[in-house]
């Protein structure tokens, strides 16, 4: 053993060779001595190596080191403490012992800091809470405590020109349900049991989308969704709901009442659902317009929801004497519709029979009244369809509508002075114009005729000569003052402007088209508003479907449209005149195109009209397909309506035997002059010669 430095007591072993530095004695393992070369300094064994193939190993001597002098020895009268053995068990290596990088007075202060800053955050959101968003907080919870009832709005009613009701609101119901608070099949069953036999029971079952009746496996379907809320029968009266919830509450526990409920839903009851269906339109569950007047004055007729605020316990139910903040409902505006339903539905029956007669696709009527152009008749038919799925087709299509157009170019002519009811013309059997050749509906040579015997035979090239006089300018500009072109802004949705091609897409043959009412197209609500407006002195009054309408119990007349002077009221005056040639009979130099049109003990003047059709096939105009038009005036003495009427490819071999609309003017139009009590005429109307000499 060697001595330590100035001390003479024995230095602590380093317990490794050549180590440097003392070792833990709780971190030293015993070593296997090794052998000593002669040199007092201890050595350390090397280990032997472990062989794993069965052969014994071979002890080798470990090399020599030369021992370092102690850690520490330099510190004089420190005592050195003797450390194990450096060598380690053979195969194994010492571990060092981890120790803890934090003292307990360390962690301790780490602790401290955490716990305040959890305590400044928490006064930083508690500050945060009580100062800046007290209010947001506020009203969380009133919310939650506070309910808005809404105080539901009556619907207006919708009256005809007699005040009859073609549309009001009744009180009703409807029976939701919410799947995911039912708790098995046998529910499921039980309730779509109880609610198709109370529909069945209630007289007026409910359709399903398709239509037909609902059935329990349309319920069931409903209750079997993943849907939160279903209706499952709508258009209850309250007693009917009441009697099926009677039934139906027994069925679930406390935790499950809510799986079915009801709530208010009113009704739209329409008592007269075929002649003026259409018009009056139509509302969906929820109250809103969807076609027809309806649909136009939703708004108007819808009101304005009122509320009142109340508190809720816990439990949802209403606090008692809480009520406050009530804004009244405002109920929908009343509207009184020009249309008289038994006239409505008179007209629509000879309409109905007349296009089923000549074999029609559809046909159409408008009755104008002349002095303020309200409308009492507005009906539509197609064979296979009803009312409402026919639609206003008055309103909504437009149509060439042929010769009842040629009284624009008159009109444009007398405004110009330059013709008179008995001016002549030689009129040919064709025209040559625009690179095209216009033919008379008869063949003949050049005949003398009048102005008037050109309107009232109908003569194509008649009318294209007199238009060559007016001009193009001054003809489109009476076809606008006419309204064509533009809608007539009648109280109905989806109402169509038709077509006049504007001057700047002309072609060549254009002119020798639009003055013949070919090239040109407006719905029928236009053409009665032009023979209005000839009947009236030339103003056109702005057609209206509305007479009056109620708020707060103050009725108020629809104030009369816009009013345009078309002609001079002198040129309307002749215009007038020379519309009766038309209705004329007699022998060919004095029988028009509508004799058929005459009423017993009135004067009548009227124009018809045939337009050919475009064949969707080519492109061009038919051959075969026609629209059959008319318009008149009754009485032509006292003007008092303006009738339009439209047929779709009405057939001339049908049992009518005619493809014109004279004979069905003469008998809706025999029918509303009785019906309003419109004294016949003072005198025969006058003769007019249609050919000379």
């Amino acid at each position: 053993m060697t001595t330590g430095i100035g001390g003479g007591r024995p230095a602590r072993d380093t317990g490794r060779v050549g180590s440097g530095g003392p070792v833990d004695p709780r971190r030293a393992r015993p070593t296997r001595p090794g052998p000593v070369s002669g040199s007092s300094a201890p050595q350390s064994a090397r280990p032997r190596r472990i062989r794993t193939d069965g052969v014994r190993p071979v002890d080798r001597p470990a090399p020599t080191a030369t021992a370092r002098p102690a850690r520490g020895a330099g510190f004089a009268g420190r005592p050195l403490r003797t450390g194990h053995p450096s060598a380690s068990v053979r195969g194994r290596r010492a571990k060092r012992a981890r120790q803890s990088s934090f003292s307990p007075a360390r962690r301790g202060r780490l602790a401290l800091f955490a716990l305040v800053l959890v305590l400044v955050a928490a006064l930083v959101k508690l500050t945060t809470i009580q100062v800046f968003d007290i209010g947001n907080y506020a009203a969380q919870s009133a919310q939650q405590r506070t309910r808005e009832i809404p105080l539901i709005a009556q619907r207006g009613t919708i009256t005809d020109v007699n005040g009859n009701n073609v549309a009001f609101t009744v009180e009703g119901r409807a029976i939701a349900a919410r799947p995911k608070l039912f708790t098995d099949d046998a529910q499921r069953q039980a309730v779509a049991r109880i609610i198709v036999a109370g529909l069945a029971q209630g007289g007026a079952p409910d359709v399903a989308s398709t239509g037909a009746p609902v059935t329990e496996a349309d319920i069931l379907e409903k209750l079997q969704s993943s849907r939160t809320y279903v209706y499952l029968a709508r258009n209850l009266l309250p007693e009917q709901a009441a009697a099926m919830m009677k039934e139906i509450s027994p069925l679930f526990d406390q935790a499950h009442i809510n799986a079915v409920a009801t709530e208010r839903q009113d009704m739209r009851e329409y008592p007269d659902n075929s002649a003026m269906a259409a018009i009056v339109g139509n509302t969906d569950y929820d109250g809103n317009g969807l076609s027809g007047i309806e649909s136009k004055w939703d708004t108007r007729l819808a009101g304005k929801d009122g509320t009142r605020t109340v508190d809720v316990d816990a439990t949802h139910l209403v606090i008692p004497n809480s009520t406050r903040d009530q804004v009244p409902a405002v109920d929908g505006m009343d509207v009184q519709l020009t249309i008289d339903s038994d006239l409505q539905y008179a007209v629509m029956q000879q309409l109905q029979k007349y296009v089923d007669a000549s074999q029609a696709k559809k046909g159409c009527i408008v009755v104008m009244a002349v002095k303020d152009a309200h409308i009492p008749v507005m009906a539509c038919y197609q064979p296979g369809q009803t009312t409402r799925q026919t639609g206003n087709l008055a309103a909504t299509a437009a149509f060439e509508m042929g010769s009842v157009n040629k009284v624009v170019t008159m009109a444009a002519a007398l405004d110009k002075g330059l013709i008179t009811p008995t001016t002549p013309f030689t009129v040919d059997g064709s025209i040559e114009m625009g690179g095209i050749t216009v033919k008379d509906a008869w063949a003949h040579g050049p005949t003398k005729m009048t102005a008037t015997g050109i309107l009232a035979k109908s003569s194509n090239v008649g009318t294209l000569m007199i238009a060559q006089q007016v001009g193009q300018d001054d003809f489109m500009a009476m076809a606008k003052r006419f309204g064509q072109g533009a809608r007539t802004g009648v109280q109905l949705p989806a109402e169509t402007s038709g077509n006049l091609p504007a001057m700047s897409t002309w072609s060549a043959a254009t002119f020798a088209n639009l003055p013949i009412g070919q090239g040109v197209s407006y719905n029928l609500v236009e053409l009665a508003s032009m023979y209005q407006t000839i009947a009236n002195g030339g103003v056109r009054i702005q057609p209206t479907l509305v007479a009056s309408t109620t708020s707060d119990g103050v009725t108020t007349p629809f104030p009369t449209g816009t009013t345009t002077q078309v002609m001079k009221p002198e040129s309307a005056a002749t215009l007038l005149q020379m519309l009766r040639g038309t209705i004329q009979s007699g022998d060919t130099a004095h029988r028009g195109t509508a004799p058929q049109a005459q009423i017993t003990g009135y004067q009548v003047a009227g124009k018809t009209g045939t337009a050919q059709q475009v064949d969707e096939d080519t492109g061009e105009y038919s051959q075969s397909l026609i629209t059959s038009t008319f318009g008149g005036i009754v009485p032509a003495d006292n003007p008092q309506y303006a009738i339009s009427i439209m047929l779709d490819n009405p057939r001339g071999d049908s049992s009518v035997g005619t493809t014109s609309c004279a004979p069905l003017f003469h008998d809706v139009a025999s029918y509303v002059l009785r019906a309003g009590d419109v004294p016949p005429s003072a005198t025969p109307a006058p003769v007019y010669d249609l050919y000379l000499p």
